[in-house]
This record gives C-alpha cells, sequence and structure tokens, in this order.
C-alpha cells in the first residue's frame, strides 16, 4: 500500500501540489505562533506579556482558520479522484484499502510541507522587534512550538483524508466510471457540515451579541474577532446550499452567464470548496482591518494600541494570505479538472473565447456569492465592536476598506480561473 501510494504522489505531483501548498503555509502560519508563544514563555520583562498574549488571542483564530483551509482543499483534492477510485474498486480493491491508500498519499504530500515553518516563525519575531513592539529578543523555535505548528497542520490533513476518503470508498464503481463526478445541486451539504456551519453562525453571532455588552477596553476584540471567524468559517460550511441556490439567476440572464450558472450549480461541491476560503478572505481582510482602522480612529491616545497596531496589520496579512493561497489554489485545481468539459464544448461548436467568456462569468458570480457570505461575518465582526467603541455602527473610515476587498476579491477570482482556463482552451482549440 505504501508504494502504491508513493506512485500515486509521484504521478500526480501537479494535482497534489495545491495540497501541498496550503499545508506548507499554513503549518509556517502556525509554527509562526507558536514560536512567538515559546520565545514569550522563555522571556522576562515588559515583553513577555506581548508575546505571549498575541499568540495566545489570535492562534486561535488562525488555528480554525487554517484547519479550514487544509480540509477543504485536500477533500476537494481527494474528490476529483472519483474515477481512479472507481478503478481501484474494480480490480477487486477493498474500501478500507482505497481509504488507506488515500489518507497515506495526503500524509505524504504533507510531511515534506511543514519544515519552512521555522523559518517564518523567526521572520515573524523580527517583524516584532522591527516595528518596535517588543525589544530585541532572542528567538526559541524548539520542539515545542514545531508540535504545535506541525501536528495541528497534520492532523487537520489526515483528518480530511480520512473523512474524503470515506466518501471515495462508497462510491459506486459504475456511477464513476460513467463519469458522474458531481451528485446533484445542493446534495453536497449534508447533515454534519450543516449542522457544524450552523453551530458556527450561532456562535459567531452569539460572541457579536456579547461585544455589545462588553467594557470599552482592550479585550473588547476578543469577542468580536472569534465571533466574526467563527460566522466566516460557519458561513463557509453552508456554501454548498449558496452554491446551488444560485441556479435561480439562470432563469433571468442569458449567454455565458447562464451557462456559468448553471455549470455552477450542478459542481455544486467544486463551488464550494472555491467559496468556503474566498468567505474567509472576505470576513477576515474586511472585518479585523475595518476594526483596526476604527482603533486608528479613536481620539484617545493609547501607547500600547499604537505600538500593537502595526502587529496586527502583520496578523492580517499573514491570514489574508493563507485565505488566498487557499482559495487561488482551490481555484486553479478545480478549473484544471474542467479540461474535458472545455474539450467537449470545443467539440460540438463552443468557441475558445465562448468558454473565457462563460468561465469569466462564472467565476465572478462565485465572488459576489462568497462577499455576500463574508460581508456578513463582517458585521457580525465589526457592527458591535463599533458601536461600544465609537457609538456608531459603522467604523471609522466607510465602507471603503470593504469596498476594496470585495473588488480584489473578484478582480482575483476571475484572473485566476480566467487565466488558468486560457491555458486549457489555448490547447483544446
Amino acid at each position: 500500500m505504501l508504494r502504491l501510494a508513493f506512485r500515486s504522489v509521484r504521478a500526480r505531483a501537479l494535482s497534489y501540489l495545491s495540497s501541498a501548498v496550503v499545508v506548507l503555509a499554513g503549518t509556517a502560519l502556525l509554527t509562526a505562533f507558536g514560536a512567538v508563544l515559546e520565545t514569550g514563555l522563555h522571556t522576562n520583562g515588559p515583553d513577555r506579556r506581548t508575546l505571549v498574549l498575541l499568540p495566545l488571542i489570535l492562534g486561535g483564530w488562525t488555528l480554525a482558520i487554517v484547519t479550514y483551509g487544509i480540509v477543504s482543499t485536500v477533500a476537494l483534492s481527494i474528490r476529483q479522484r472519483d474515477r481512479e477510485t472507481a478503478l481501484l474498486r474494480t480490480v477487486a480493491a477493498t474500501p478500507a484499502q482505497v481509504r488507506a491508500a488515500l489518507v497515506t498519499e495526503v500524509l505524504l504530500v504533507a510531511l515534506p510541507a511543514v519544515l519552512p515553518g521555522l523559518l517564518v516563525g523567526r521572520g515573524v519575531l523580527a517583524a516584532l522587534v522591527g516595528f518596535g513592539a517588543v525589544g530585541p529578543v532572542a528567538a526559541r523555535t524548539g520542539g515545542w512550538s514545531v508540535a504545535a505548528g506541525t501536528g495541528a497542520a497534520l492532523v487537520a490533513a489526515a483528518v480530511a483524508a480520512v473523512l474524503a476518503s470515506r466518501r471515495a470508498a462508497r462510491i459506486p464503481p459504475v456511477r464513476a466510471l460513467a463519469g458522474a463526478d458531481d451528485a446533484p445541486a445542493g446534495a453536497h451539504l449534508g447533515r454534519p457540515r450543516a449542522a457544524a456551519g450552523a453551530v458556527l453562525l450561532g456562535l459567531g453571532v452569539g460572541l457579536g451579541v456579547t461585544t455589545l455588552f462588553m467594557p470599552n477596553g482592550p479585550l473588547l476584540s476578543s469577542t468580536a474577532g472569534p465571533g466574526g471567524v467563527a460566522a466566516a468559517i460557519g458561513l463557509a460550511l453552508l456554501a454548498p446550499a449558496a452554491a446551488g441556490a444560485v441556479r435561480a439567476l439562470a432563469a433571468v440572464t442569458g449567454g455565458a452567464v447562464r451557462l456559468g450558472v448553471r455549470s455552477m450549480s450542478v459542481r455544486a461541491a467544486a463551488t464550494a470548496a472555491v467559496v468556503g476560503p474566498l468567505v474567509l478572505l472576505v470576513g477576515i481582510a474586511a472585518g479585523t482591518l475595518a476594526m483596526q482602522r476604527t482603533e486608528d480612529g479613536r481620539h484617545v491616545v493609547d501607547t500600547d494600541a499604537a505600538r500593537i497596531a502595526p502587529v496586527n496589520y502583520l496578523v492580517v496579512v499573514m491570514i489574508t494570505g493563507f485565505a488566498l493561497i487557499a482559495a487561488g489554489n482551490a481555484l486553479v485545481a478545480a478549473t484544471r479538472h474542467r479540461n474535458a468539459e472545455f474539450v467537449l464544448l470545443h467539440r460540438i461548436g463552443a468557441t475558445r473565447a465562448q468558454l473565457l467568456r462563460m468561465v469569466g462569468a462564472e467565476s465572478a458570480v462565485t465572488a459576489l456569492v462568497a462577499v455576500l457570505l463574508g460581508t456578513v461575518a463582517v458585521l457580525v465582526m465589526v457592527v458591535p465592536f463599533s458601536i461600544v467603541r465609537t457609538g456608531a455602527p459603522l467604523p471609522a473610515g466607510g465602507p471603503w476598506i470593504w469596498l476594496g476587498v470585495a473588488a480584489g476579491t473578484v478582480a482575483v477570482t476571475t484572473g485566476i480561473a480566467v487565466g488558468t482556463a486560457a491555458r486549457l482552451t489555448r490547447a483544446a482549440a
């Protein structure tokens, strides 16, 4: 089984690259927070408080975001191998053997991807010193921080592989061999996923309401921030329902948009794998930046807040970067998987320009769905925080941060999808 897994990974190096990149980025992020915490625990003096509280408060957000990103990416990569799984079943492979092979492959890809986290951890400490958030400290990246980052990433990858492989092992060989890659629209929102999404969304809203009763002090973001993150992950889990619901747009649109919308509703699972990370991208980037902008706009001079502000921006950039990597990899993987579809459409008369317009329309609608869902998470995070901080429901600076993040999300999503499709359709033509 190990030999089969090695051969499978080597034969599909490109398809496994997306999972490896997401695991690498997630491990680096988690190890960075672990290294900061470990350094703080071994530091005496005024810097100890900053080095300990920063990873403890923000590390929980990061762990949840990284776990979701890894799980969704790994699940998508396994789902795209339904036909191969069916072939293994037809040559007498048992469901247990299929599950073991897939889990082994994922771990073989994830293990080499966890090593660069140490360097990122040292880089974050260097940035903290450079921003003046802490004085010069000696970085400690020992066994504790390595175990925290690598362990969390590997557990997330293993759990994703186990869950996705269980579904793959149950696929009827005849149906998969016939090319039925997706079940009917909306069928992918199973009860466990729907329940988890509803619980997290409810938790996020509850934390947002709790923020309204928090004192206007330094701990205000400790409920507002996690509330927005929980709501974003809950909405990301519920994304298959939103992806399937957009098929109603097909009745009021025409041409490429209609074809793209119908394709989205049929491929609800693949669309949700892209929408999920984009929801996190919009919710985390717009929400945390708006909160920090509100902090910056306060008239009260707070030396500690001014000192920590650059650190918060650094954390936002890191987490947003991870969400962008996860979303970009999911987009590339989902688009590459449609090569046979593009060839078929071209053979029945679709031109390359029509195919690219279809992909562009589909990716734009996907991004808009993600922006709408992500905006809910932004409101859960920002509105209670702004009411307590400033007495007004809107953050300082107005809606410009949200507009910038939304426009950037649509532009990046469309650019990646159309760029990938352009390379594929060139060969199809």
